[in-house]
C-alpha cells in the first residue's frame, strides 16, 4: 500500500478545508502588510520593508503599533487639507 495513505497525509476533503482555512488566515494579513508597505513608501520610510515583513509575520500587534507611530516612521505623508 502506497506509505502516504498509510500516514494519514490530508487528500480530498481535508486538503480543501486546509487550503481553505490558510487563505482565510492569510488574505487578510497579506492586505494589511500591503496598506502599510504603500503607508510608509509613500513617507518615505528607510524601514517600509521591515514593517511590511512585521505587520504580516507579527499580526495585529504590528498592525497596531504601526497605526500609533506611523507619524515617526518617515516624513513626506500627504498632507491633511482642511477645507
Amino acid at each position: 500500500m502506497i506509505a502516504a495513505l498509510q500516514g494519514g497525509a490530508p487528500i480530498g476533503p481535508e486538503l480543501l478545508i486546509l487550503v481553505l482555512l490558510t487563505g482565510i488566515f492569510a488574505l487578510p494579513a497579506l492586505i494589511a502588510s500591503a496598506l502599510i508597505y504603500r503607508d510608509a513608501n509613500r513617507r518615505n520610510s528607510s524601514h517600509a520593508i521591515a514593517w511590511t515583513i512585521g505587520a504580516f509575520v507579527g499580526g495585529l500587534v504590528v498592525w497596531i503599533l504601526y497605526f500609533f507611530v506611523r507619524d515617526e516612521v518617515g516624513s513626506g505623508g500627504a498632507p491633511i487639507s482642511r477645507s
